[in-house]
């Protein structure tokens, strides 16, 4: 693997480390990764694209080490999603930028492209189902996928209770990657995850960013307040989708209905052998899927 360049990105309300691969010149392809991990789950990923021609950057999000916490302690989708705006003119980024988000990496993309469909071209969800998708399971016809997903979603519950959550901290942390990722392969990036939250101010942040979604009296910056409005909104650049079809936090079939809230050309694929974390299980099937899918977005 290509060892990455680290740029840092000073944004207004927190500074944020970056790795990157590829040529300056290339269209960036902006790699965000989820809960509980760190930028360097795109070690595999990230290298494989600058070899396709892409611009690679693959920031640590705020809060996770090296990058600093929240100044404004704001950590809610809103705040996010001005991340990836401030990091996309940071670095030059054109509108032929793509967007490709794991687990909660995914849930900022989604929203993004909700709100600031004119900064990229394409969007690739792996894992996490875009998040109009998510909200529809509350309707009827969905309750019984609901039901069977929600034994898989009590570490959401735990998270937004602040002092079991901060309690239970790293055991919770490692806890979940067991569960999640369990074969040995992982190793080294479960090890680099938890140096990003390795005390208990950066997995308070981790921990918000389920807090800011679910808790009504959750403060949050006016800054992004029309990214928040727009975030369960259906994103509006087309989306390849990647699931593990062996994922043991959100399951296949939740991801089922997703291509309801996506615009046209618009994909979904079950990659077989692989679980949450299909990136790292499976790379070069998953390279492979997003190159065959963005060589159709990009324009001169």
């Amino acid at each position: 693997m290509s060892p990455p360049e680290t740029l840092r990105i000073a944004l207004d309300t927190a500074d944020v480390e970056a790795l990157a691969w590829g040529d300056t010149a290339d269209p960036v392809a902006l790699l965000l990764h989820g809960f509980p991990d760190s930028a360097w789950t795109w070690a595999k990923v990230g290298p494989a694209l600058a070899a396709q021609g892409w611009r690679v950057i693959a920031p640590f999000a705020r809060g996770y080490a090296p990058s600093s916490l929240a100044r404004d302690d704001d950590y809610s989708i809103g705040s996010l999603v001005g991340d990836v705006i401030g990091i996309h003119r940071a670095v030059g980024a054109d509108p032929r930028a793509v967007a490709v988000g794991h687990d909660w990496g995914g849930a900022v993309a989604s929203a993004v492209s909700s709100s600031h469909p004119e900064l990229f071209s394409r969007v690739v969800l792996i894992a996490i189902p875009p998040l109009p998708a998510i909200k529809a399971l509350a309707r009827p016809g969905l309750w019984p996928t609901l039901a069977r997903q929600m034994p898989r979603s009590w570490y959401m519950a735990v998270l937004s209770v602040p002092i079991l959550s901060e309690m239970l901290g790293d055991r919770l942390i490692r806890l979940l990657w067991r569960l999640w990722a369990p074969c040995s392969e992982v190793a080294e990036y479960r090890r680099r995850a938890l140096e990003s939250l390795n005390d208990r101010p950066r997995r308070r942040a981790a921990f918000s960013y389920y807090r800011a979604v679910w808790n009504p009296v959750y403060r949050r910056s006016r800054e992004h307040r029309p990214e928040q409005q727009r975030a369960f909104r259906p994103p509006r650049n087309p989306v390849l989708f990647l699931q593990g079809a062996d994922d043991t936090c959100g399951l296949e079939r939740t991801g089922a209905h997703a291509l309801e809230h996506l615009p046209p050309r618009s994909r979904r694929i079950v990659i077989d052998g692989a679980g949450h974390f299909a990136h790292l299980e499976r790379p070069d099937i998953v390279v492979d899927h997003i190159v065959e899918y963005l060589s159709e977005g990009v324009t001169a």
